[in-house]
């Protein structure tokens, strides 16, 4: 028996209402699906997959946890945790960094904890005061993205609130997250990150008013000002990094470790490594990766760039390579999602069709990007128009798997487009909360039977593994199928 795994990122479930694109009317296709087989309700958030209660899930711990089988705890969570028991507080890098004059902490201005945290900022700070360093310096980056669009004024005034009980901190430069965030390979603009750090250019004096005049431009490109009284990176002087997630950090360290001593929160590949990261890695030595290798299983991993690392990295809990082969298809730059919201999703289709035909591939694991990708620009009708591509390439992959004896499971990591507008139809580009659906399509029909339709991404796992004739580890969350012969 041969499984395909369908991952539609940032599909979240809920009833049609005002700003839903994943709907009967954008996605009959899918709908159909959900009609004729059934599903599974699954949550995606807060403590189902390891983390806190009221955070919302994203496209890392939401691949963790489906490859894992189990809820793992999120670097964010591990972070907070530390710094509450004390055990941050004791690390070895702290006398390294208040060996220098000054340290200076850049992160994410968000509250949504996709890529960072804004209170890992005031937690870093706080232990560098108490580790003695003479003089903190936070330069706030403003999301936008994660968090809602427009809330960088309130979560900047509870940031500086905040700052105020610690002796010796100081605001720096605050700028919108564009050229932090990008991971397209455009060191243009990520150089302009840098430049606007240290201070080889001139900056305008931040104030309330220069924010809110920004507005309604998006505040992820806010450009580069100085705060009153602020300091810019000096020469030499050690930059800390408080994401807490590798991937949209990653080109902005490895431009910064040109010129500045680079610590981090995380391992950043090429930047910084285990010497230099308060948390590093602890990959898992167990999950369906390992399950796949230990029954001689071949599985294809298959997704665009933007996402690859996903199906590939934190599918196989923080190890870089397990088993089986990868078809990484590049992603069209971010500039054009607007222009084209279909991305690259007929090239991953195509891969997925070739896939299937392939008699060695037991197992397909891909992940379809554009529902979270389009939509975290905030536009409700591209997120419709991103919708209807992505019904149609399900639509073309159902078909090409008639008669071939594959089981098709269609799922998501988290919500995203389901949630695009708020009650006052104010425009929505982070993750939303929702559960997600779990469709299993088997050929021929009536192979296996639901034993629960709720359950959490970690049941997805031993629900796989059950559709391909293994029995799932105790470990693992149960599976949400039986077979019936």
């Amino acid at each position: 028996m041969k499984t395909l795994l369908l991952i539609l990122d940032g599909a979240g479930l809920a009833a049609p209402c005002r700003g839903n694109a994943i709907t009967s009317h954008t996605m009959p296709f899918l709908f159909q699906l959900m009609k004729d087989h059934g599903y599974a309700v699954l949550d995606a958030s807060g403590p189902a997959v390891g983390l806190d209660n009221g955070v919302v899930g994203n496209s890392e711990i939401g691949h963790l946890t489906i490859g894992a089988g189990r809820h793992v705890l999120s670097t964010l969570s591990r972070i907070d945790r530390a710094f509450s028991t004390g055990e941050w507080a004791t690390h070895a890098l702290w006398p390294v960094l208040a060996a220098h004059e000054r340290l200076h902490l850049v992160g994410l201005l968000s509250d949504a904890g996709v890529h960072g945290h804004w209170r890992s900022m005031v937690q870093a700070a706080t232990l560098a005061a108490r580790s003695r360093v003479k003089s903190v310096v936070v330069h706030p980056i403003l999301d936008g993205v994660d968090s809602a669009q427009g809330t960088a004024p309130a979560l900047l005034a509870e940031l500086i609130k905040a700052l105020q009980q610690v002796p010796g901190v100081t605001i720096g430069v605050v700028m919108g997250r564009r050229p932090f965030c990008d991971r397209s390979g455009n060191l243009a603009l990520t150089r302009a990150f840098a430049t606007a750090l240290t201070g080889a250019c001139e900056h305008p004096e931040f104030t309330s008013a220069a924010l809110k005049a920004h507005y309604p431009k998006p505040e992820a490109e806010f450009p580069p000002h100085l705060y009153p009284k602020g300091r810019i990176v000096g020469v030499r002087e050690p930059v800390l990094l408080t994401s807490h997630r590798a991937d949209r950090a990653i080109q902005a360290a490895r431009v910064l470790a040109e010129s500045q001593p680079l610590f981090a929160l995380i391992e950043l590949d090429g930047a910084v490594g285990q010497d230099r990261a308060f948390f590093p890695a602890r990959p898992l030595d167990s999950g369906l990766a390992f399950e796949f290798k230990a029954h001689g299983l071949n599985s294809v991993r298959i997704a665009e760039h933007c996402k690859f690392p996903h199906v590939t990295y934190f599918f196989n809990g923080l190890n870089h390579r397990v088993e089986g082969r990868e078809i990484c298809i590049p992603t069209i730059p971010d500039t054009t999602f607007r222009e084209h919201p279909e991305m690259s999703l007929s090239d991953v289709t195509s891969e997925i069709l070739g896939a299937l035909t392939d008699d060695k591939d037991d197992v397909i694991i891909a992940n379809i990007a554009n529902l979270d990708q389009i939509g975290h620009l905030g536009d409700y009708a591209l997120a419709a128009k991103a919708a209807e591509h992505v019904d149609d390439a399900i639509d073309l992959i159902h078909s090409a798997m008639r008669g071939r004896e594959w089981t098709l499971l269609v799922t998501s990591d988290h919500g995203n487009a389901d949630l695009m507008m708020d009650g006052d139809g104010r425009a929505i580009g982070s993750h939303s909360d929702r559960p997600v659906p779990f469709i299993v399509v088997a050929e021929p029909l009536g192979q296996f039977s639901w034993v629960e339709k709720t359950g959490s991404l970690a049941n997805i796992a031993s629900s796989l593994l059950t559709t391909i004739g293994v029995t799932p580890p105790p470990w693992m969350a149960p599976s949400l199928l039986k077979p019936l012969r």
